[in-house]
């Protein structure tokens, strides 16, 4: 870092400390993929639990594996993956991006603990950290975790 740019950066955070504070940085993308090939009996069961009446259905508005985006991180640091499950299909999106879950692998079955919305590119983990669990940013979206679960706040509108 240059000579003046550290010194800077120091005035700008002793300046607006909670602005300093607040800053949110990405710290890694949640790879939303499509499911592989085989069987995922425990992602069918958490997708069956909450969805049922449209997994695999004649619905109109029914999707099926080829729908799910799937990617696995560990958000609240004891070396166990949470699972983040993406539906992509016509009728489960709006303005926000595509309905997603956010789950926790307990009694051998996934649990769901958030809710929300994202775009499978912009769906990533944070610098910020509440009781342990980190919060995730989905572009429009802010998760954050409140104690059992995580709560979606709307992101404060960018000054671009």
């Amino acid at each position: 870092m240059s000579r003046i740019a550290a010194p800077l950066l120091l005035l700008v955070a002793l300046a607006f400390p909670a602005w300093a504070a607040d800053y949110l940085r990405p710290i890694a993308q949640v790879p939303l993929l499509p499911l592989a090939d085989g069987p995922h009996e425990d992602i069918d069961a958490l997708v069956q639990d909450l969805w049922k009446p449209y997994y695999n259905t004649a619905d109109e508005h029914a999707f099926g594996r080829d729908n799910l985006r799937v990617g696995r991180v560990d958000l609240d640091g004891d070396g166990k993956d949470e699972l983040v499950l993406m539906i992509d299909a016509p009728g489960w999106n709006d303005v926000n991006g595509n309905t997603l879950v956010v789950a926790q692998w307990r009694n051998k079955h996934w649990f769901a603990i958030g809710l929300g919305w994202g775009d499978e590119d912009t769906v990533f983990t944070t610098n910020d950290i509440r009781q342990g669990w980190r919060t995730i940013e989905t572009g429009t979206q802010l998760m954050r975790w409140v104690g059992r679960e995580y709560k979606v706040e709307e992101k404060a509108a960018s000054a671009e």
